[in-house]
């Protein structure tokens, strides 16, 4: 009967470890057990022996890992979405959207020996602005087809952390910039390289040591129970994104033109990048208040051979055929700063921020100009400012955000910017607002309503979204979402 307790009283203890852990301390367990005489070595042996078979017999159900892992993790989110687009025409004419859609991300994140890790994500839909897939959008093959659904590779990638305060990394990532969805749809998983330097100073107090996330991302150190110090975090991040690849590279000779948009333009031959330079800090007082900003640069290298043509981005004086028909993909003349800025605070226990950013190409004279209105380079600018109030982490919390925001028709990339509450479109300024309520730990609520109208009467609302109308006079955007992450 002893040598049984004694077995199950070292089980239940070990039960509940991690594998790696129940292996090497089982032994020692065993030893303390035998130095406080609560059993004899004899009895330790048996015991020994014993959970050895059990373990021999549990084995092979379970998941092996590779030598080089050190540290794995599944996750993944869904949802199921109800959707209403409408747009208006300057005549009055609507089209509108009405839809019911879906998305599925799963996605393993790892830690590997010597400082390396790794991410796969698989996602729904191969659109890179998006990954929703709507209910019967089947252009053949009968109710319920499948042709339009499918599983894709959203992020592939591999990186480094082995240098103090650095982390490095290349693949389809998840965006390693500081941004606002004013100048990036959140979607977007950009390929290539990116090189992140973060370095926290801590004051008049003390914290716990920086830990990383499965991708290697630090995340913030844990204030102590006393709050009595604040912290500085100083960052850099810069990227290099592989935007376009041109193939063949020299397609038609060397001064190759074309006769889209109404004249003989050079047509480029040389892959496009988009880089980034972005420093920053944010100050925390914990529990308190925090203060972030990050002012970015934005250049492009080339052209590829997809955006290689002049951007118009509409013309109120044409039909609305021929003016959805102009180029509105062109990345030419594009030297954007950018200026995310972020401020939040607590008022009593409701979690409070503030949230703004600016934005100006500073080739916007140029970029007007190619467009054919010389005389609109001042619709360089885009500005974003909003307020949010409360915080989703457990069942019962709630968070509502407001902003308000305009974009410049030659202000931003109209490939970039967010797919949802302008339709992928520039020259609009309108409102927008979020409410969210989380129903349990892992599943929530979302509402979401959107209003724009044409910024500049003068000119298109640029960019390519799912309403075919341009200029738009006015855009609405009506969502209700069931989340779940896991």
């Amino acid at each position: 009967m002893r040598f049984r307790a004694v077995t199950l009283i070292v089980t239940a203890t070990v039960a509940f470890s991690a594998p790696a852990i129940r292996a090497q301390d089982n032994g020692a367990l065993l030893d303390l057990l035998v130095r406080k005489k609560l059993i004899t070595a004899q009895e330790a042996e048996e015991v020994r022996a014993e959970l050895t078979k059990e373990s021999a017999a549990t084995s092979a159900g379970k998941w092996k890992l590779s030598t080089p892992v050190t540290e794995l993790e599944l996750y993944g989110d869904a949802r199921v979405r109800y959707e209403i687009r409408n747009g208006e025409t300057l005549s009055d004419d609507t089209q509108q959207r009405e839809r019911e859609r879906y998305r599925l991300r799963l996605g393993l994140r790892g830690i590997l020996a010597d400082d390396w890790f790794f991410g796969v994500r698989l996602e729904t839909s191969t659109s890179s602005r998006s990954t929703n897939v709507t209910f019967g959008d089947e252009s053949s093959g009968g109710p319920f087809n499948k042709g339009s659904d499918g599983v894709f590779v959203g992020q592939a990638y591999l990186g480094y952390k082995g240098f103090k305060d650095i982390t490095l990394t290349a693949g389809r990532m998840q965006n390693p910039l500081v941004t606002s969805l004013m100048v990036w749809d959140p979607d977007i998983n950009p390929e290539g390289l990116a090189e992140q330097w973060k370095h926290t100073f801590t004051f008049a107090g003390s914290s716990e040591p920086a830990t990383y996330s499965k991708d290697g991302i630090a995340l913030p150190a844990k204030e102590k129970a006393d709050s009595s110090g604040w912290k500085l975090d100083l960052f850099a991040n810069f990227a290099q994104f592989v935007y376009d690849d041109a193939n063949p590279e020299n397609p038609l000779g060397p001064r190759a033109t074309t006769t889209a948009n109404g004249g003989h333009q050079l047509i480029p031959n040389t892959d496009a990048f988009l880089l980034a330079w972005q420093v920053g800090a944010k100050f925390t007082f914990p529990e308190t208040l925090y203060a972030q900003i990050a002012p970015t640069f934005y250049n492009y290298t080339g052209n590829g051979d997809t955006f290689n043509i002049h951007y118009q981005g509409g013309d109120p004086h044409l039909s609305n055929s021929a003016s959805v028909a102009q180029n509105q993909t062109g990345i030419n003349s594009l030297l954007i700063f950018d200026m995310p800025a972020e401020i939040g605070w607590k008022l009593g226990d409701l979690p409070m921020r503030l949230f703004a950013d600016f934005a100006v190409n500073l080739d916007g004279d140029d970029r007007a100009a190619a467009a054919g209105h010389p005389n609109k380079g001042d619709q360089r600018y885009a500005y974003q400012v909003g307020v949010g109030l409360g915080q989703l982490k457990k069942k019962g919390d709630w968070q509502v955000n407001v902003f308000w925001q305009r974009q410049d028709q030659f202000a931003l990339d109209p490939n970039l910017v967010d797919t949802e509450f302008w339709d992928s479109k520039l020259n609009l300024e309108g409102v927008g607002v979020t409410v969210d309520y989380m129903l349990s730990d892992a599943v929530w609520i979302r509402l979401l309503y959107g209003y724009a109208e044409r910024a500049d009467r003068a000119l298109g609302t640029g960019g390519l979204g799912d309403i075919a109308i341009n200029p738009l006079k006015n855009f609405q955007l009506f969502q209700a979402d069931l989340n779940v992450r896991f």
